[in-house]
This record gives C-alpha cells, structure tokens and sequence, in this order.
C-alpha cells in the first residue's frame, strides 16, 4: 500500500489517504460521492492507485455525505468552508499518528488542488464554488483574500448538474403508477430530490451564478471538465455554456463510470477500466 487511511475525528464522514512518497507530495484530491453514494466505495479503486506514478504525488480527501437527509446547499457550505484546511498546507493532524508522522514532510504546500465529484456530488461542488466565488467578490477580488477552494481543478463524472430524470428501470417503475406513487413518498423525504428536479430554483441559480462569475473573473475552478456515461439513465447530459467540451464512455453506466479497475492478472478477468485514472490526471479519457 502506497497510501495510509487516516480516520478524521474533527470531520465526520471524512476519510483520508496520505501518500507515503518519500518525495514530495504535490497534489490533494477530493472525492465527493453522489446521490446514495457513500465516500470511499462510490470510486471503487481510487483509495489504491497508489500503483499509478501520478497519485504516488497526490494525498486523497474522500468526503462524505448523508445525501437521502442532508441539503446539499448545507453540504457545499460544509466544505466550502473545510478545504482551507487541508489546502494548500497540508492538514498536519490528519498525517501525525501515534506512531510519529507518515511521512517525512508534513509541511510543504500542495501545488494542485483536483475536485472530484459524481452525480449529484457534481451539483454540490459547483455550489461550493459559486458560493466561494461571491465571497471573494465580497473581498474585492484580492488576491491575498481567494478561497483555497478556487485553486482547484475540476473534473465530474455525470454530474447532476442539470438535474435528475428518471430513466431506465426507474422511468418504468415511474410509469407504473402504484409503484411510482410508492417510491416517490420516500424520494421526497430527500431535500436533494427536490434541488435535482430539471428547472429546479437550485439549479437555475447555481448554473446562472456560475456562468457569470466564469465570464466575469475567469474562475478556471468553476469550468468544469466532465466525462459522461453512455447511456446514462439517471441525470440530464447537459452541461454549463461556460464548462471545457464534454466526453462520453461507451458502454458503462451512471454508477461505474467513476469506478476505475486494473486488469486482471488472470486471464479471463475482466478488462481495464483506466479512463477514470486517465481523466483525473489529464483533464480527458484520451491516451496520448
């Protein structure tokens, strides 16, 4: 194992990976799942790549959430508010055990910041970041004064965005009124469900906000660079006017699309699955 799980006590739902690179660690990840995800097995092999020369540099931040109860404005504001704390200067409570430091620099600061979300995680990401962006239009937009989170680089895998639909097996339980009518009672008691709903106050705002401030002060944190499932039956494929060109992933679905896999080192094993990897670390599924 190349990198060390370490229980945050102060964040609860938290979980972080320090890298155990005896060089310099230049980059922190954040993870946010999505709707009924959970924060370590929404990405599957991510916690491992440490076999990757890429993230032997990178310390990764999986956030979780109680996405069925929590609003994600409540969310957004959650760690809006909590990744100064672990960027640019490494969160140094979160790489001291009880056994001494997990690696010999604890200090330096992160060059790169990456922001990672999936469904609806994407939704509360870009309102982190427009609400970070308001905040320092509050501040004049002083430099000395930038929310760490708007360092970041952004990249979403079929992100909410532009809402929910209900698609696939659900568009035909939907259809099936009973059952609908049934299952509808319980997504109602999600706070989330309403804010996904396409045309949704929460959406509206979130992508007219966000759209102004990319043209109005740049903000390369909010242009997110997103990779879709095909087919995706779960969210709207739309993205922001102000967002980098979208891709697609063949033949994968909603929910394995950020779940990266190592070939098998049997034959008849499943194949790879790198282009979660590839993505991340490059900003496209494309190999050069």
């Amino acid at each position: 194992m190349h990198h060390s799980l370490v229980a945050l006590e102060k964040y609860k739902g938290w979980t972080f990976y320090a890298s155990s690179h005896t060089g310099k660690v230049k980059r922190l990840v954040v993870f946010v799942h999505g709707f009924g995800g959970k924060a370590i097995t929404t990405w599957q092999n991510f916690p491992v790549s440490g076999e990757r020369n890429w993230w032997l540099e990178a310390d990764m931040l999986f956030i979780g959430y109680k996405s069925r109860t929590e609003n994600p404005k409540g969310v957004a504001d959650r760690i809006r508010g909590s990744i100064g704390d672990f960027f640019p200067k490494p969160n140094e409570a979160a790489l001291n055990t009880r056994n001494g430091q997990l690696r010999t620099d604890i200090t330096t600061e992160y060059e790169e910041l990456f922001l990672v979300a999936h469904s609806l995680g994407g939704l509360i990401v870009r309102r982190a970041l427009v609400d970070a962006a308001e905040k320092w239009e509050e501040d004049d937009f002083s430099p000395a004064k930038k929310p760490p989170i708007l360092s970041a680089e952004t990249r979403m895998f079929s992100p909410a965005s532009a809402g929910f639909r209900a698609a696939g097996t659900l568009g035909a339980i939907k259809a099936v009124d009973s059952l609908w009518g049934a299952i509808e009672v319980l997504l109602l008691r999600a706070p989330a469900y309403h804010d996904l709903q396409p045309g949704s106050e929460f959406l509206d705002t979130t992508k007219a906000r966000t759209e102004k401030y990319v043209k109005k002060r740049g903000c390369e944190a909010l242009k997110a660079r997103i990779v879709w499932a095909n087919p995706d039956n779960v969210v709207v494929t739309d993205r922001y006017d102000t967002d980098y060109v979208d891709e697609s992933i063949d033949e994968t679905s909603h929910t394995k699309v950020c779940k990266p896999r190592a070939a098998e080192p049997t034959s008849g094993g499943d194949q790879a699955f790198e282009a979660p990897w590839i993505f991340i670390e490059t900003g496209t599924t494309e190999v050069s």
